[in-house]
């Protein structure tokens, strides 16, 4: 008798909306998304670009250019600093700091009511002040990242990141709304000192937070006796000689720089494009990167949806596609109102692909060396914001060239998601590259809508032949079992269901197709010498669908015959929880919590009869689902593993 055991992960078992220390982590960044917001939206007129119309993305690109500069050197610091003192004492002193920064920036401005633009002469005070923030964000950011996983585990992590991201899109959204009327019709210093108090309030909610995990610095790999410039290095090392981490920091890198030639584009395109006037440009801008937000946060809440961390690689790239023909169709786009629609889309999917990338980078990476590696790739990316921040400021006519821009990386953008899909998704142990497509997409199909899990995968033998016998309750079930399995299994089927539209599939999976009604002896021989050959056979030795209801029905003698003449290994397998619809169309379209068991595979006893060895079969079949429903009493809400005895 088989006995299904659920350990349960105690922080998995406390939802995030119950998770005391992640709430007040997103109440932080909702706070410091809106200063953020504000404090960039009150440099612009504070530099004079009302006055300066005619050069929106240029005066845009120095205020991100001297924001983004200390990054390139205070990032790999802030990350050995989240790696060696405590990080929410980091996160709590990055943002006391920035309000006091902030503070003095209100002093800089002059006080009548719609006075905003600064002397000349004090113009550097204005650089200084945006540099000495970014210093302090780029402490912050590492700190931030390498926190995440020690506030939620891992099982939550990609809607955590997702609401995290999201909450402060929100909070960005807010201070558009509010921050662009508020500067054109009032004044700058209320939206400075509004940016203030934020994060005076906000840095405050880090200390009562409890952090899972060892302290950083504490651990046996930081106690060896190596200076602290080695510990620095480390995460170089580990970036080199770590594929995947190197190629998500890469793909970082790429998206940052995107989104930061976006992040100019806008001005140029609310300018150049949509010809907004000067008296009302910053509500027309603020409502544009408004937009592009409020895509950032539908996409987190997609992500969040998704709660998925497999295949997440197939999100990011196919993500990519869109946010590419979204760049060329932004920059050949004169209606404002349209644009507004664009940059909504881009912000969808250039979210959920940069949510991606963290969600991994922090899956993979040890919590020792986090920080560093974050910092790192912080670092790496602010390269080229910097970069391109200099080259539009340098430029004569920069507003042109950021809009032909946006067609450069409309090209860039497809170009890495095809490396992407070449070198990832297209790769694994199915037999060829359409076959690993096909895998990983039914996976997500797989796990996403049908909240897929499974017991017992190990039980499926990794070489030989293999008979995967199991009850048939809908016509997703192959796709379900395949989704589990690391080898590309054959499936018998009706020709009834071999339709035509999916011939690339059928010849991807070489299904065996048996006529209904008919002895098929030639199909029944090509059975046996799949077997021969080392094959795994997934069939259902009801042959039938269940549909709408869940009886067992009358097992025909195909199973027991194919393994007595090959020699193959029979795996138990039970399906449950699958739509109970009865046309075939709805088990696609309706979502589910399925769940599949595989038991321990077993041969056929020496002179049993066929009738014998399906018996035997159905008990052992039997015996899984009775397992399954005594350990979803038990512990129903954990994530299923399972040991048999």
């Amino acid at each position: 008798m088989s006995r299904l055991i659920l350990p349960i992960d105690e922080r998995r078992e406390k939802p995030l909306w119950l998770n005391y220390s992640f709430m007040l982590m997103w109440v932080n960044v909702a706070a410091s998304g809106f200063g953020d917001r504000l404090i960039e939206l009150a440099a612009m007129p504070m530099l004079g670009i009302e006055a300066t119309h005619a050069q929106a993305a240029a005066i845009q690109a120095r205020i991100y250019f001297f924001f983004f500069l200390p990054w390139l050197i205070i990032t790999p610091l802030g990350g050995w600093l989240a790696d060696t003192l405590p990080r929410k004492f980091i996160l709590f002193a990055c943002d006391l700091g920035r309000a006091l920064v902030l503070f003095y920036a209100f002093t800089l401005v002059p006080r009548g009511l719609h006075e905003s633009a600064i002397p000349h002469a004090r113009v550097w005070e204005v650089y200084l002040v945006l540099m000495v923030v970014g210093a302090l964000a780029a402490i912050f950011s590492p700190a931030k990242s390498a926190t995440v996983p020690q506030v939620v585990p891992l099982s939550q992590l990609q809607p955590a990141n997702s609401i995290i991201l999201g909450i402060g899109v929100i909070a960005s959204l807010v201070s558009f709304v509010i921050g662009g009327p508020l500067i054109d019709h009032y004044s700058v210093r209320a939206a400075i000192l509004a940016a203030t108090v934020a994060y005076g309030t906000s840095g405050w909610f880090f200390l009562p937070m409890r952090l899972h995990g060892r302290t950083p610095g504490s651990g046996a790999a930081n106690n060896k006796p190596r200076g602290q410039f080695h510990r620095m290095m480390q995460a170089a090392h580990y970036l080199r000689t770590h594929r995947p981490a190197r190629d998500l920091a890469i793909l970082a890198v790429v998206l940052w720089a995107a989104a930061n030639v976006l992040a100019v584009a806008l001005s140029a395109l609310c300018k150049n494009r949509y010809e907004i006037p000067a008296d009302i440009y910053m509500s027309h801008l603020a409502w544009m990167m408004g937009a592009t937000g409020a895509g950032m946060l539908v996409g987190a809440l997609v992500l969040a949806w998704i709660n998925e961390r497999r295949e997440t690689g197939l999100v990011i790239m196919t993500a990519m596609l869109p946010v590419g023909a979204g760049m060329a169709l932004l920059a050949f786009n004169r209606f404002y109102s349209l644009g507004l629609v664009l940059g909504f889309l881009v912000g969808v999917f250039g979210n959920m692909a940069m949510i991606g990338v963290d969600v991994l980078m922090q899956s993979i990476t040890p919590n020792f060396i986090r920080g560093r590696v974050f910092g790192l790739r912080d670092m790496m990316a602010m390269v080229s914001a910097v970069v391109v921040y200099l080259i539009v400021w340098l430029l004569p006519d920069s507003d042109a060239v950021m809009i032909h821009a946006l067609y450069g990386l409309a090209i860039l953008t497809p170009i890495v998601a095809a490396i992407g899909y070449y070198r990832v998704i297209l790769r694994g142990r199915q037999p060829t590259r359409l076959a690993n497509l096909f895998q990983r997409i039914g996976r997500l199909y797989a796990l996403v809508w049908h909240r897929l899990r499974w017991i017992g995968k190990h039980h499926i033998p990794a070489h030989g032949p293999v008979i995967l016998a199991s009850n048939h309750t809908t016509a997703v079930d192959p796709l379900l079992i395949q989704a589990c399995s690391p080898r590309l299994v054959r499936w018998v089927m009706l020709t009834s269901f071999r339709f035509s539209v999916l011939d690339v599939l059928w010849r991807t999976i070489r299904p065996i197709a048996l006529h209904e009604g008919q002895a098929n002896l030639p199909q029944l021989r090509q059975m046996l010498r799949g077997l021969q050959a080392g094959e795994i056979m997934g069939i259902f030795p009801e042959g039938q669908l269940q549909r709408n209801h869940r009886e067992l029905q009358p097992f025909a003698p195909g199973v027991a015959m194919l393994a007595q003449r090959s020699g193959a290994l029979i795996v138990p397998v039970w399906i449950e929880g699958t739509p109970r619809k009865y046309h075939i169309l709805w088990h696609f379209l309706t979502a589910s919590r399925s769940t599949i068991v595989f038991g321990q595979p077993f041969k056929p006893a020496p002179g049993a009869s066929h009738q014998e060895v399906m018996d035997d079969l159905k008990k052992r079949m039997l015996e899984l689902r009775d397992g399954l429903a005594a350990a979803n009493q038990e512990t129903p809400s954990a994530f299923l593993a399972e040991t048999s005895s």
